[in-house]
């Protein structure tokens, strides 16, 4: 299914960059098994596997096991939240950081001068792991675990990032990339920091627990979505791998659209 995605796009001259997002255990080994040291590779074999095989296959793949690894010695910024199952902000825009990296070095796209500012918003949360306890008294003695999202906003108006509606970068993905973008604070997760440091036009198809499959379904409904892209950004959590929804199906894109006039799109 990859490997399908990467080269019905390549037809296009787009670009793909699969991104899985380590499990919170993958990182944090030894926090949940006291006998455990903190993991020097994916403990998954299934996961080792997916990585082994996109590596033979030539399959652009950012690896973010080695990235939070390295960052768990050098920071003592916690990479995912203490209440819940997705990354903190420090391990999110460690991610973004990581794909505009390889974006630049591949050369897919030129350097561009961002127009958006990030400016601290910090917020407060009750996680994911405790609301599935579904436990009423759990829930009313826990307080919420403080949060210092960034928020991207235009640096000549303020206003808060939108979604591109014919983006150059889109990222197809699931609820790492809805936290603190459609999730309060908005406009801070990974697509709005992703179009900060890019600069680009960019913009994110979610599809909560459904990135392996259902995310390029609904992609093949939006063919608008592709009309000028030149990278695709593919994140799905390192969990789809073995358990993903719907499985991993082979779907093709949505029908080719002639770009608009630039004016035309511009205006709009």
């Amino acid at each position: 299914a990859v490997c399908r995605m990467r080269d019905d796009l390549a037809a296009r001259g787009i670009h793909l960059l699969v991104m899985p997002a380590p499990n919170k255990e993958s990182i944090y080994l030894d926090r949940l098994w006291c006998f455990a040291s903190p993991p020097d590779q994916p403990p998954d074999p299934e996961t080792r596997a997916f990585l082994a095989l996109c590596q033979e296959a030539g399959v652009e793949v950012v690896d973010l096991f080695t990235l939070d690894r390295r960052a768990r010695l050098t920071s003592p910024d916690p990479l995912y939240l203490a209440q819940d199952s997705h990354w903190s902000p420090a391990g999110m825009e460690i991610a973004a950081d990581a794909i505009a990296d390889r974006i630049h070095q591949r050369g897919w796209l030129d350097p561009s001068p961002s127009p958006y500012d990030a400016r601290l918003k910090p917020i407060q949360a009750l996680g994911d792991l405790l609301r599935m306890v579904r436990s009423p008294l759990i829930e009313s003695r826990v307080r919420p675990e403080s949060i210092a999202t960034r928020q991207i906003v235009r640096r000549d108006t303020g206003a808060p990032f939108t979604n591109a509606p014919e983006p150059e970068v889109l990222v197809l993905g699931d609820s790492f990339l809805r936290i603190y973008e459609r999730d309060a604070p908005g406009s801070a997760g990974f697509v709005a920091h992703l179009a900060r440091l890019l600069g680009r036009p960019t913009g994110g198809l979610i599809s909560d627990g459904g990135a392996s499959t259902l995310v390029r379904q609904d992609l093949f409904r939006r063919p608008r979505l592709l009309r000028r892209a030149k990278v695709v950004v593919w994140e799905f959590v390192e969990r789809d791998i073995r358990l993903g929804l719907e499985g991993w199906q082979a779907v093709p894109l949505p029908t080719q659209e002639p770009p608009q006039n630039q004016e035309t799109t511009d205006a709009r």
